[in-house]
């Protein structure tokens, strides 16, 4: 028997890197292959399918030629590597068992066949052991792990379940010809590619394809799926299934051989080394089987060990950039990192390994004291770690005329959790308090570190409801106190249009928000008498603290997450802590008085209604004209004009009629912008005001166009300036290609960039052109409206 340098289990990137690294340094070797052919996982990739080279700030390391390209050009490269250098790969080789003899390992195969080697590293990937859905049906024979050739399908009700890029891939491929369902388990798809993300929702906007969000499959038929979709139950038709939930490497093998996971749970990883070496002495794991799936990753680890086992230093193909992004700190990035997981406890819930692919896309920032971080109402959405300094959080509430501040955080704390959560506007203002410096990590690396890491997960959750309780319920009490009442709660996913709780049920507990949003109403006589819209980071249910009876109806107006806590675990808290009472209390009265105020005023509910119907209200600021003020002397449109420099109006006197009430086509600048999806150039953005705009590298594709479901963006072609020196230009025939000859898409940015506001409401002569926010919505409608009796 031949005893090797080193046996490689595995032959995809990872395997191939080592084994051409290896070639390269003179070392002994053998790759075993379970399969016949290179590379299973990339050869199991449907046909013509796109294989990117990520992450691209990252250099990818060694022999083996890796660019991005299709699936294709890259196994016939590998193909051509391996037989070039003669790499000794054996096929059909399926290693069941690993032991230790005489300082040696011995590998034995399937077909009984044993290797000997003086280091193993594994780097195998995880194709043969994918997730499976786990419900009656799936076992029949329409229900498939992947998908072979696109092109093989044509006009059938098709099903992809799963939420990251495989699955991304897979329903794009199929929906230019087929009518498509994608089944996703969350709120949204936070882990997959930001490119194939865009161009999924891009073509849900579009109806080329039907995404099912915080769903599931319950059970498969023959042709059809009974999924549950927030809660209900949907039957939706499926002639095929394609399952990419992906795959897990194989733990109990892992574990028979002495390897360490760093805990219990699905998304705990092996135990490695810097240099990717196991509890076990000689035992490396790099790929799919470390926990790293990315190609590049993985070709770059496989180069990493055999310099390692060549007595060279080497460090990590993104220790450069990392330095970069943590420039502060001293030391390896190993080092940078082992410190801050010192000082942070959510830092230190995550592996080594996590954070650093979290931190590629972290910033860090310095500020003064009083320099503002972020402000109340502000569409931002980083997630803000303090590493040194301190912040104060800051909110001012509803028609108030002043800030409050809520808390200060010191170093080690973080922010930003409330609209990481619900997606909504930030809640509070937050400022330095001396000199701070900020670890400020995108919103989708953030999303993709908390679903890999769970223990980081449950300290985020924890922070939102300690701080919604003590925001709204306890101001000044201290985390450590409501911290037994937060492990009472509960979360409770309701679909669109159920009804929470109606009024005269008895009152057994009280609600925070946690994305979505409720209609509070109560009857008064035979009519429906509508209290209050409440959004993501609202309670509501708080009188069930202290009366037996509901006295309001809510009900879900969107796909809601509520977090329920019971008024048994309230009662008990209270008795413990009697001297918090009387704030609830507060709250409790201020709501029965709002109360008292929407039912002397019932028609501004109702009309309010009416317009989220519409879909009138669903931005962040509205455009309303009052009919019986405005005399159609047309200045909004001329302003409108006149403001711009293509001479284009953004409005038209066109639109949605209620009441005397007109809500112009006119950009209502969206929660959720379906314009954003899809534009190529990334033309389309939002300042943190709210305001989507337009920038000037729109190509004039009319991808926004068409995403837009209200008919508010245009397309036009910029009319050239006239001048004299153009005239004569145009007499010589001398004339210039320039801007003026590409067609852009326009629309309302609310005048964005000019003083004053927008020149629509500025040039009313009978102020009937108005532009609310949500907060003036209700005020404004009574006296518009409901005053005059409409």
């Amino acid at each position: 028997m031949k005893h090797y340098d080193l046996l490689i289990v595995g032959s995809g990137p990872a395997g191939l890197a080592t084994a051409s690294h290896a070639e390269a340094n003179g070392l002994s070797y053998s790759v075993l292959e379970r399969t016949d052919h290179l590379a299973d996982t990339i050869d199991s990739y449907q046909a013509r399918k796109y294989v990117m080279s990520e992450p691209m700030m990252i250099p990818s390391r060694g022999e083996l030629p890796f660019v991005a390209g299709s699936r294709e050009s890259i196994l016939k490269a590998w193909h051509a590597h391996v037989a070039d250098r003669k790499l000794n790969v054996h096929f059909n080789a399926d290693v069941k068992e690993l032991r230790r003899d005489d300082g040696q390992f011995v590998l034995t195969t399937a077909n009984g066949a044993e290797y000997r080697g003086a280091k193993v590293v594994l780097a195998m990937g995880t194709q043969g052991n994918p997730r499976r859905l786990g419900v009656p049906g799936e076992e029949l024979p329409h229900v498939r792990y992947r998908l072979v050739d696109p092109a093989d399908h044509r006009d059938q009700d098709l099903l992809v379940v799963g939420a990251g890029d495989s699955a991304m891939e897979v329903a794009i491929a199929l929906s230019d010809e087929n009518r498509v369902g994608l089944v996703v388990r969350g709120t949204e798809i936070a882990r997959a590619n930001e490119v194939l993300t865009k161009e999924v929702l891009s073509r849900q906007a579009t109806g080329q394809l039907t995404i099912y969000f915080s769903a599931g499959v319950k059970q498969v038929y023959d042709g059809y799926a009974d999924l549950i979709v927030r809660g209900e139950a949907t039957r939706v038709p499926a002639e095929l299934i394609f399952l990419k939930l992906g795959a897990d490497a194989p733990r109990k093998f892992f574990e028979s051989i002495g390897v360490q996971y760093s805990g219990e749970g699905t998304d705990a990883r092996p135990i490695l080394s810097a240099t990717y070496e196991s509890s076990v002495p000689g035992l490396f794991l790099i790929g799919a089987a470390s926990g790293r799936d990315l190609i590049k990753l993985g070709i770059n680890q496989g180069y990493e060990i055999v310099e390692h086992l060549m007595g060279r230093d080497v460090e990590p193909a993104d220790e450069a950039v990392l330095r970069d992004r943590l420039p502060f700190w001293d030391g390896t990035v190993r080092e940078r990192i082992q410190s801050l997981r010192k000082r942070v406890p959510l830092l230190a819930a995550a592996d080594e390994q996590q954070l650093r692919d979290t931190f590629l896309s972290a910033h860090v920032r310095e500020y003064g004291d009083g320099d503002t971080i972020i402000r109340q109402n502000d569409y931002t959405n980083d997630f803000l770690i303090i590493a040194s300094g301190r912040v104060a959080l800051w909110r001012r509430p509803e028609q108030a005329p002043s800030e409050v501040k809520i808390v200060e955080l010191t170093a080690g704390n973080f922010f930003g959790e409330m609209s990481l959560i619900s997606g909504r506007r930030r809640t509070a203002t937050a400022r330095a308090v001396g000199p701070t410096r900020m670890i400020e990590i995108p919103r989708k690396a953030i999303l993709k570190l908390l679903a890999s890491a769970s223990a980081a997960r449950a300290l985020v959750d924890q922070a939102f409801l300690l701080r919604a309780f003590g925001g709204y319920l306890f101001p000044g009490v201290p985390e450590s106190q409501l911290g037994e009442l937060v492990a009472k709660a509960a979360i409770q996913s309701l679909p669109k249009d159920a009804v929470v709780f109606r009024e005269g049920d008895p009152a057994d507990a009280f609600y925070l928000i946690r994305n979505g949003m409720v209609k509070i109403s109560k009857r008064s006589g035979e009519k429906e008498v509508v209290l209050s819209y409440l959004v993501a980071g609202n309670f509501f249910g708080e009188a069930a603290l202290f009366d037996s009876t509901r006295t309001a109806t809510v009900s879900a107006i969107f796909p809601s997450d509520l977090i329920r806590l019971g008024k048994g675990d309230f009662d008990r808290f209270l008795a413990a802590h009697p001297e918090l009472r009387e704030a609830p209390l507060r709250k409790v009265e201020e709501r029965r008085i709002a109360g008292l105020v929407a039912e002397a005023t019932p028609g501004s509910g109702r009309i309010l209604e009416d317009l989220i119907r519409q879909e009138v209200v669903m931005g962040t600021q509205t455009l309303l004209i009052d009919e019986h003020k405005c005399i159609r002397c047309g200045n909004c449109i001329a302003a409108c004009e006149g403001v711009h420099e293509d001479g284009q109006a953004r409005l038209s006197l066109t639109g949605i009629h209620l009441y005397n009430l007109l809500a112009p086509n006119s950009c209502w600048q969206c929660e959720n912008p379906l314009c954003m999806l899809d534009c190529p150039p990334d033309a389309i953005a939002r300042d943190p005001r709210g305001e989507v705009y337009i920038k000037s590298n729109c190509i004039g594709c009319g991808n926004c166009e068409r995403n837009c479901p209200y008919d508010n963006i245009f397309m036009v072609h910029k009319e050239p300036k006239k001048s004299l020196f153009s005239w004569v230009a145009s007499l010589v025939g001398r004339t210039e290609i320039s801007d003026v000859d590409r067609t852009v898409a326009v629309k309302c940015d609310l005048c964005r960039e000019i003083s004053g506001g927008p020149a629509c409401v500025r040039h009313c002569p009978t102020a009937a052109a108005i532009r609310l926010t949500p907060e003036e919505y209700r005020s404004t409608l009574e006296e518009m409206v409901v005053a005059r009796n409409e």
